[in-house]
């Protein structure tokens, strides 16, 4: 079932659950003071009853005849008839007509007796009760009648049951209140559409993403339209996209990379060798070198890909122990020292004294140094200056490699540590590089708890920065 249509049952069926219960409620409470308000009508009645029954017996000393006063009350249907009229019945009585007097009653709306001394029914609004004793499980009130002081009989009023007006109000209410559930039901049936398709119709075109993001248009976006959850949601979903769309583009790099960087030592290779099977050339020191240079390439390559390989898979093996600072910094500058004298470029490494020791892999982080160092000297033109430093920090060192090369346009800059990502694809390949030293550099930092992070202004230089953790001796 669609989501819309599970909303809009969701809505009906909330309405009429709603409906049923205050439908229960108020029909309860109406039909419960709508009750109570025929008790104090008829109790009125009652004593009005009794009242001009006793005038009856003052004026007749007797209950002759006395059933044409029931029968004018039940043709009257109401109090406004009696003994004559009832209101001229009870004047001079001092009878102060109470709230609902003048109410008129349906037929059928309680049965008033009129019993002897003996109990024998002598008068009834139903003549069928006449000449009966009065059943006592049946009586709801009853008002003794005296004259002077003396009884002279007993008026009782059986249980109410409604008459037909009181039964036709409360038939009118229960209709109503079922109009009410048809109109609710209707109501909540047209909101639950309209809401079920505001609520479904973002989720619909985030479906139609998804399919097409399967489908390998990693370019498509879901259209942001709300602030809500589902808007959020959306915005997720773009968020993925475009992180697949670039891991997808950095596949495709690294697919473009590894051929290109492989095809030109096996060329040279193929080229040296089928020159010899050719006797082209003949076999000599320069030529064994030249070949070793290019195997030593495809070597490093092949590294370079398993130990992000290794990265990937969380199995990058640390040898850590209690290394110098020195140390680390004298074997890096005595490698890179030589190439940056050969492009023309200073080197220079600021490391204070006093720094305490590092609880590191030594030829994971010199792998880290020379990989930045390798990335600056890769851009800093002849004539430019590297430095290498390290600050202490909290329970960390602070390494930084700073250049004056052509530095890293903002938008390229949080892409550096991206694997084979490469800012300047033309010059990187040219150079050498594959795109990964500084992938490499931020796996192998991470792999000892450091971070690693770049900042650079365009012209001006860049500064490349990681920590790592000092060593810290163990009790006992």
């Amino acid at each position: 079932m669609k989501l819309a249509a599970k909303i809009s049952i969701s809505m009906v069926l909330l309405a009429l659950l709603a409906t049923l219960i205050v439908s229960l409620l108020s029909g309860i409470a109406i039909r419960n003071s709508f009750d109570n308000y025929i008790d104090k009508n008829l109790s009125y009645r009652l004593e009005l009853y009794g009242e001009l029954l006793t005038s009856y017996y003052q004026d007749n000393n007797n209950w002759t005849d006395v059933q044409s006063v029931f029968d004018t009350q039940s043709k009257g249907r109401g109090m406004s008839t009696g003994y004559g009229r009832m209101n001229q019945g009870l004047r001079g009585t001092g009878h102060r007509m109470g709230p609902g007097m003048g109410l008129m009653m349906g037929s059928n709306t309680g049965d008033f007796l009129l019993t002897d001394l003996n109990g024998k029914i002598i008068a009834a609004s139903d003549s069928t009760y006449i000449g009966k004793q009065a059943p006592d499980s049946a009586v709801k009130y009853s008002l003794p009648l005296k004259v002077n002081g003396d009884p002279v009989g007993t008026l009782i009023m059986l249980s109410n049951q409604r008459g037909e007006w009181e039964s036709e109000f409360v038939s009118s209410v229960t209709r109503a209140t079922l109009w009410a559930a048809v109109v609710a039901v209707a109501i909540a049936l047209i909101f639950g559409v309209i809401i079920s398709r505001h609520l479904s119709s973002p989720i619909a075109m985030l479906t139609v993403a998804a399919k097409r993001l399967a489908g390998r248009e990693l370019g498509y976006r879901a259209a942001v339209s709300t602030g809500d959850e589902i808007g959020e949601l959306a915005s997720s979903f773009n968020d993925m996209a475009e992180s697949l769309e670039r891991n997808e583009k950095l596949r495709r790099n690294l697919v473009a990379d590894t051929a290109h960087e492989l095809r030109t030592p096996l060329s040279i290779l193929r080229g040296n060798l089928e020159s010899m099977q050719e006797e082209v050339i003949t076999v000599s020191p320069e030529t064994i070198i030249s070949m070793h240079d290019e195997v030593l390439r495809i070597n490093r390559l092949v590294n370079e890909l398993q130990e992000i390989s290794l990265a990937d898979a969380g199995e990058l093996r640390l040898n850590r122990r209690q290394v110098r600072v020195e140390e680390l910094v004298e074997k890096v500058a005595m490698l890179s020292a030589s190439e940056a004298r050969q492009k023309d470029i200073s080197f220079s490494a600021d490391i204070p004294a006093g720094l305490p020791d590092l609880d590191v892999d030594p030829d994971r982080i010199v792998q880290v140094l020379l990989n930045i160092l390798a990335n600056a000297l890769r851009y800093t033109r002849p004539g430019g200056m590297i430095t290498l430093s390290a600050v202490p920090g909290i329970d960390e060192i602070v390494f930084s490699v700073k250049d004056t090369g052509d530095g890293i346009e903002a938008g390229e800059l949080a892409n550096v540590f991206e694997r084979y990502y490469r800012s300047d694809r033309s010059r990187s390949r040219s150079g050498g590089g594959a795109g990964l030293g500084l992938a490499i550099a931020k796996s192998l930092v991470e792999a000892h708890g450091g971070r690693i992070w770049a900042e650079s202004k365009v012209n001006e230089g860049s500064s490349f920065s990681f920590t790592v953790p000092v060593y810290k001796r163990q009790p006992g």
